[in-house]
């Protein structure tokens, strides 16, 4: 977390910002403090893009997803700005914790079984995601986060309605992370399915075990034209042999040929719970193996006490103080009758 400077708003809401933890392509996101003592995220469009209609229609999509969804592994939303508000902002819960991106990058891949709980619980998230009616469109590692409750998937800025053409993309635009799109999304990205997040998840849990993704290149447009290369095959070197038939079922070119994410969820489970382990103890192996505390992590927040009320009952009040109060009483009781 940065310190903030004179430019950025102290309070947000009914928020109070204490810190700076990033930007993007949209805004910049604030550490905060809710007037209850629940540490949150804060994300502000930026000024120069608060009066473009297509951004400020994007944000509102997010808003009524992160209302929509109901998941322990999506972060969830605290707060948001009003319809009329000149800059839109939402608040969701503080994740603590590193990004599977910065776990991968910097302890070197998940064991097996790991990844297995991990993809279980990230398809569990999308099937959450899918009931609302929603596609996330950009699951990917930088947006999973691994926190003491198990993973949390973030940002649902790129999100679209699951039936019907999303009024938010343009037929020639690809929307989403190139090394976890899908066929489909980096080439038609108007026909974009609840069968892409299955897509995504699949790159994802490659990367996971393995460091790498699917397909690479050395420029954006050559990762494209590998992708929508039905006759290129996805790099699955290092992926373990149980896992090279779902993902590889995931990974498939055409929508129609991937699992489903309630099938995806299942074949994964089965793989979490091999050798007859139990599902809650797969799941904290996961949590112990992947949680680390971020250096740069804001402290939990201390609650100021609140005043008790004293107990009159034991007090003890010398009786030179109770004949003053008598005195004090009467002299107020014959002033005020005298009016």
């Amino acid at each position: 977390m940065e310190p903030l400077d004179r430019s950025d708003p102290r309070r947000i809401g009914a928020v109070s910002i204490q810190g700076r933890l990033g930007s993007g392509g949209m805004g910049r996101v604030f550490y905060g403090m809710t007037d209850d003592y629940e540490p949150v995220a804060v994300k502000v469009i930026r000024d120069d893009l608060a009066g473009r209609a297509e951004v400020r229609a994007r944000f509102a999509r997010e808003m009524d997803a992160l209302r929509t969804v109901q998941s322990p592994y999506v972060a969830a939303l605290v707060d948001a700005s009003g319809e009329d508000e000149e800059r839109p902002w939402l608040a969701v819960e503080y994740v603590r914790g590193l990004s599977l991106k910065e776990f991968v990058e910097t302890r070197g891949p998940l064991g097996a079984d790991n990844a297995a709980t991990l993809g279980m619980l990230l398809a569990g998230a999308l099937e959450d995601i899918h009931e609302a009616g929603l596609v996330h469109r950009d699951l990917k590692p930088g947006n999973i986060l691994l926190s003491r409750d198990g993973p949390k998937v973030i940002d649902l800025g790129l999100v679209a309605f699951a039936e019907g053409p999303t009024d938010l993309t343009r037929t020639d635009s690809a929307i989403g992370t190139p090394a976890c799109m899908s066929p489909e999304q980096a080439g038609r990205p108007k026909e974009v399915t609840a069968a892409t997040d299955v897509y995504a998840l699949g790159a994802t849990l490659v990367f996971a075990l393995t460091r790498h993704y699917p397909y690479d290149a050395g420029t954006v447009p050559a990762l494209f034209m590998k992708i929508i290369d039905a006759n290129v095959a996805p790099d699955l070197d290092g992926v373990p042999a149980a896992f090279r038939p779902l993902i590889a079922d995931m990974l498939a070119h055409e929508p129609e040929a991937r699992p489903t994410v309630t099938e995806a969820y299942e074949r994964l489970k089965e793989l979490a719970t091999a050798d007859g382990v139990a599902l809650s103890v797969a799941v904290r192996r996961l949590v112990n193996a992947s949680y680390v505390e971020r250096e740069d992590d804001p402290q939990d927040p201390v609650p100021m006490p609140r005043p008790r009320r004293r107990d009159l009952s034991e007090v003890v009040v010398p009786g030179s103080v109770v004949a003053l109060l008598a005195d004090r009483l009467r002299c107020d009781y014959a002033a005020n009758a005298r009016f």
